[in-house]
């Protein structure tokens, strides 16, 4: 039994070396129950469900690998093992989840572990946002996959310019330097943010690039959950672009169906189309954000959207007031908004209309262009934001931004969006001739790519 005990180990460290983590998976809950029928009484059980935690995750698994990774700190703590708690909080805080939670573990791994692990220290001070202390530690003790943090920064950093290209090739630097060190999840997330990062400055080809390379990478590495974000970016660029069959062959070859964005975009192909009763049926259970703010507040603005287009005004104002509580601790209002902008901009108090328009402000125009999340461009929403708050110059400006990078971009909706708020304003000024123009141009693009919803709201409104 030992000695089938000691090989089967083995061979789960192997595969992991390999990335084959299903099969590492299934080689650990093997050692696990072989442990439990009297193998080595030497033998760590967290460990091994530390190792099992960290392949569940990799093969995008979050529950089981959440639960397997509190069993182990369980362990570690009980019998005051640092080191141990320390590594098992490392893998944990991969998995998406409350920020407070996360860092209240950090901070209690990092008090345990005190001075025994400096690499381990390094990591955890960055979890916990002492920064400068992780990157001292990094740059003496030569940590070089610690030291790319301080490369990925500069190109958040230049991303927030409008420095593009310089962010890309950051996190493009940093990514190799993961690659090379084999930490793959941060080497797979860097390129994937990359491509993100990229599309939401209104760069679609370019970001669809990077996001492939992520995807491929992660293929390579066997990272179905990283490998699964980037495909749902790409599907976001196909629904801005209306080519809904190229976003249910996304779906179809995504690894795993654990990302509710695969159903958010279903239920908007099915809204755009005209089917709002189907839409409906469609709607998410906040349930399936897994309690990350993220997540969840992404859940909300997607069903209020839904049911403000689909006449349910009260249910709408309830999600709407449920966004804007995640969205407002998480400080996501400027990412989320484009999938509730009708919602907001018809039923939004004016305090909540205030506080999204701020936080606009507070991000040029270079940096989000474009809502990766929701696969929408952020001009008609930033239009209709200064619109309802008297500033019609302004929005103006802002409908004329959204329609050039729109038409540039080929997004026929965000476009004819654009031209139906520039009707509003031609609506006010008196301008007769040139809102009935752009409408008739919005109407062309909308009867052109079967955007139903819209042509059926221009109906209603008399536009």
């Amino acid at each position: 039994m030992a000695t089938d005990l000691k090989d089967t180990i083995r061979a789960a460290e192997e595969a992991e070396q390999a990335t084959l983590w299903d099969e590492a998976a299934r080689l650990y809950e093997e050692s696990l129950t072989l442990l439990a029928s009297g193998g080595d009484a030497r033998t760590d059980e967290a460990v091994l469900l530390t190792a099992l935690g960290r392949c569940y995750w990799n093969v995008s698994d979050a529950r089981a690998s959440w639960r397997t990774l509190r069993r182990a700190m369980s362990m570690y703590q009980e019998r005051g093992d640092g080191v141990g708690l320390a590594r098992a909080t490392v893998e944990i805080l991969r998995i998406w989840g409350p920020p407070d939670r996360q860092r209240a573990m950090a901070e209690q791994a990092l008090e345990a572990l005190a001075e025994q692990d400096l690499r381990l220290r390094a990591l955890l001070l960055f979890y916990v946002g002492r920064d400068e202390e992780g990157l001292r530690l990094a740059d003496a003790h030569g940590f070089r996959d610690l030291q790319a943090i301080r490369t990925q920064r500069e190109g958040w950093a230049a991303f927030d310019d409008g420095r593009v290209d310089e962010g890309i090739a950051a996190l493009q630097a940093a990514h190799r330097v993961y690659a090379e060190e084999l930490v793959f999840n941060a080497a797979a997330g860097t390129l994937r943010g990359a491509g993100f990062a990229t599309m939401q400055a209104g760069r679609f080809d370019d970001g669809e690039r990077l996001a492939w390379e992520a995807v491929e990478y992660a293929r390579r590495v066997h990272l179905r959950f990283q490998e699964q974000l980037a495909l749902l970016d790409l599907v976001g660029v196909a629904f801005a672009r209306c080519d809904f069959a190229r976003c249910e062959e996304l779906i179809a070859a995504s690894p795993a169906q654990t990302d509710f964005r695969a159903d958010a975009y279903r239920m908007w192909m099915t809204e755009q189309r005209g089917d709002v009763p189907g839409a409906l049926a469609m709607l998410i259970d906040p349930a399936r954000g897994g309690g990350a703010p993220t997540a969840v507040s992404q859940i909300h603005a997607s069903s209020a959207g839904v049911l403000h287009h689909a006449g349910r005004a009260d249910a709408a104002t309830r999600e709407l007031e449920a966004w804007a509580e995640v969205a407002r601790q998480y400080g996501s209002f400027a990412e989320e908004a484009p999938a509730v902008s009708d919602c907001l901009d018809e039923l939004g108090s004016d305090e909540l209309v205030r506080e999204v328009d701020e936080a606009y402000a507070a991000e040029p125009s270079s940096r989000l262009a474009y809502a990766t999340l929701q696969g929408r461009c952020t001009g008609y929403t930033r239009g209709a934001l200064a619109l309802r708050l008297g500033r019609v110059d302004e929005a103006q400006s802002r409908f004329n931004e959204g329609l050039t990078l729109a038409e540039r971009e080929r997004c026929p909706i965000d476009a004819a969006r654009c031209l139906e708020g520039m009707a509003r304003i031609a609506d006010r000024r008196g301008e007769n001739d040139a809102r009935a123009g752009y409408l008739a141009r919005a109407a062309e693009l909308y009867a052109q790519h079967g955007a139903r919803l819209y042509l059926d709201r221009m109906t209603r409104s008399g536009g």
